[in-house]
């Protein structure tokens, strides 16, 4: 039998983690600074990054597969993170 001392506990999915909105806002929010670079995303990265609730809940509201949702997220976090940096990156220019 497997020695399981120094395995971490279970949580608790009731009060471990906030869920719906506050999660996706606790992880990975969008800001006003944000709102010129979403312009230069996919249509399909927008729409995914501006739901809110849990994955099988925007999966049912875009009538989308749920493997579909995660993927696109996935991406579309990704793909604003890279936008972001180089936003960071290149000089600013006074207007």
């Amino acid at each position: 039998m497997a020695d399981t001392t120094n395995l971490p506990q279970a949580l608790d999915t009731d009060t471990a983690l906030p869920s719906g909105r506050q999660r996706r806002q606790r992880f990975f929010p969008l800001t006003e600074q944000d709102e010129p670079l979403l312009s230069q995303l996919s249509p399909r990265y927008v729409e995914i990054l501006r739901q809110d609730g849990q994955m099988a809940d925007i999966a049912t509201r875009l009538n989308l597969p749920i493997g579909t949702v995660k993927s696109r997220l996935h991406r579309a976090r990704a793909a604003l993170m890279a936008l972001r940096r180089q936003q960071a990156s290149s000089p600013q220019t006074p207007q």
